[in-house]
């Protein structure tokens, strides 16, 4: 195991979690944005490439995703964290002089009761443990997987990312040219897991149960909707949004239960 990581990991039990990793699980990774030594020291602060998610990454999968370590992490490594169910994508940022106020949200003038279960989402699921992946970060066209996914038709949702990765993967169905052309550039990670079951791997190490049916094929689980789609139309978007926090707070804590049961026997 990378000690680097292993010892990280236990110094943040000890100082931030009471010294129980089970509080791992509602841990709130924003915390930490002024931490030297747990957050993003000397670099831009983003949950999911903390110091402490990069121990947690490479406890977790470093026996599977070859090359990964402490030391290939970050946006010039071969590996970067990514949030698989994005906040601003449904609600925009947090308006500034108004906290727990959010950008997209107000577009549609919500009720007290969305607003207060929007804010509950951001504080309570989507900067924990179990919104949070690795995956290989090797360039294409001045992109990378962390960057595309957010950029093109897919808007973030992880969903139809992991759709459009297991065709490229799979060689079928309509493949995304440049994702196509991420997965060749990320080839050192991505050959062992080509095919059928090299997806299906991936899946179960990663811990993607919740996106995939029994035979981790990747399905459709948020409908296609986010905070700019069509401002005009609020009962779509009140629904959809009810819905993708349902859905995202489920996947997000029963990953985070089994990401704190495999960190467990890791350490153990």
């Amino acid at each position: 195991m990378d000690e680097r990581a292993r010892r990280l990991l236990l110094d943040f039990i000890r100082k931030k979690l009471d010294g129980k990793l089970d509080n791992i699980r509602t841990f709130d990774i924003k915390t930490l944005r002024c931490d030297d030594k747990f957050g993003c020291p000397g670099r831009y602060f983003d949950c999911d490439d903390t110091e402490i998610m990069r121990a947690v990454y490479v406890v977790l999968w470093e026996d599977f995703l070859p090359e990964l370590s402490m030391d290939t992490m970050g946006n010039a490594g071969k590996y970067r964290g990514d949030t698989m169910n994005s906040f601003h994508t449904m609600f925009g940022r947090e308006i500034p002089d108004r906290l727990g106020f959010y950008a997209g949200l107000e577009k549609y003038h919500p009720s007290d009761e969305l607003r207060e279960r929007v804010r509950e989402f951001g504080n309570r699921y989507c900067s924990t443990v179990g919104n949070f992946v690795v995956l290989p970060n090797l360039y294409v066209r001045d992109t990378t997987l962390n960057f595309y996914r957010g950029t093109n038709q897919w808007h973030d949702f992880f969903d139809r990312f992991l759709i459009q990765l297991k065709n490229v993967l799979c060689d079928c169905g309509e493949k995304d040219p440049l994702l196509d052309e991420l997965v060749d550039a990320n080839a050192f990670c991505f050959d062992k897991f080509r095919g059928r079951k090299g997806f299906q791997a991936l899946g179960r190490i990663l811990l993607l149960e919740d996106y995939c049916d029994n035979g981790y094929a990747p399905k459709t689980v948020f409908p296609m909707n986010y905070h700019w789609k069509d401002p005009a139309d609020a009962e779509t978007y009140f629904r959809d949004a009810d819905q993708y926090l349902k859905t995202a707070e489920e996947i997000i804590g029963l990953r985070s239960g089994r990401m704190l049961t495999e960190l467990k026997e890791k350490l153990q």
